[in-house]
């Protein structure tokens, strides 16, 4: 009787094992588990945590070959489209897409080459991204309120510049965060240069079309994370590099 009791036991707390298991989705492993909107993988939004304008399409496991990407303008907005060569498309693991409204439901058109079975196969596509408002961390207010990136254009730009991009490099006052020390060994130096940076690229339209938040790379309270970010060069592969505090990024 008490070997049938053990047995009994035992096997229902097997087939409960089982069950909790199977309801959980089965085996455990590697699975994306997050719904695609289209044909390819998820949307991964903010990809690297220092862009929040920006996202990547994830390739759900394709060999994609060439991509184009046009972000559908606000009325009456600007245009951003481009093209994603193979390099790119490897190096983001999918579509990269760039460009996108700050608190906005943007829209999205995608036209991509894939490899289906050997053979190629061009796909177009529309994909629906939101994104958050711009913000930078308040603590650098100093009891004052400063305003992001709200911007009147005065002149409209000609039709030849209309689709320009344009790179502002700014910088709000230094964070009580980061104002606890002074360097005056023997003459001075960049420690006290400490001041929160503001990066953005806005349009012709004065919109922002991609900031920088910087709290991944950026620390007031570390001298090797902090100083004012300067020296901003685009280079060939349209990557940014740039200075601040005691390196260089890019």
């Amino acid at each position: 009787m008490k070997k049938t009791l053990i047995h009994v036991l035992a096997t229902a707390a097997a087939l409960t094992i089982c069950g909790t298991a199977s309801a959980a989705g089965g085996p455990s492993g590697y699975a994306v588990t997050f719904k695609p909107q289209g044909k390819i993988g998820e949307v991964v939004n903010n990809p690297y945590d220092i862009a929040p304008l920006t996202s990547v399409i994830k390739n759900g496991g394709w060999v994609l070959k060439s991509a184009h990407v046009r972000v559908v303008p606000k009325k009456g907005g600007q245009e951003v489209s481009y093209d994603v060569g193979p390099t790119a498309l490897r190096t983001h693991g999918g579509i990269p897409v760039f460009g996108l409204y700050a608190d906005h439901l943007n829209t999205v058109e995608v036209k991509y080459v894939r490899v289906n079975q050997g053979k190629d196969e061009t796909i177009e596509e529309k994909y629906q991204i939101a994104t958050p408002p711009v913000w930078f961390d308040p603590s650098w207010t100093d009891g004052k309120t400063y305003k992001t990136f709200d911007i009147e254009v005065k002149k409209k730009a000609p039709k030849a510049f209309a689709d320009r991009l344009y790179l502002i490099n700014n910088l709000l006052p230094a964070s009580p965060k980061g104002m606890r020390a002074v360097w005056n060994n023997p003459m001075g130096g960049a420690l006290q240069w400490n001041f929160y940076p503001q990066n953005a690229v806005v349009d012709t339209q004065g919109e922002v079309r991609w900031y920088m938040l910087p709290t991944k790379i950026y620390d007031p309270r570390d001298i090797y994370r902090a100083g004012i970010m300067m020296g901003f060069h685009q280079n060939d592969d349209g990557a940014l590099s740039f200075g601040y505090g005691q390196r260089y990024a890019k």
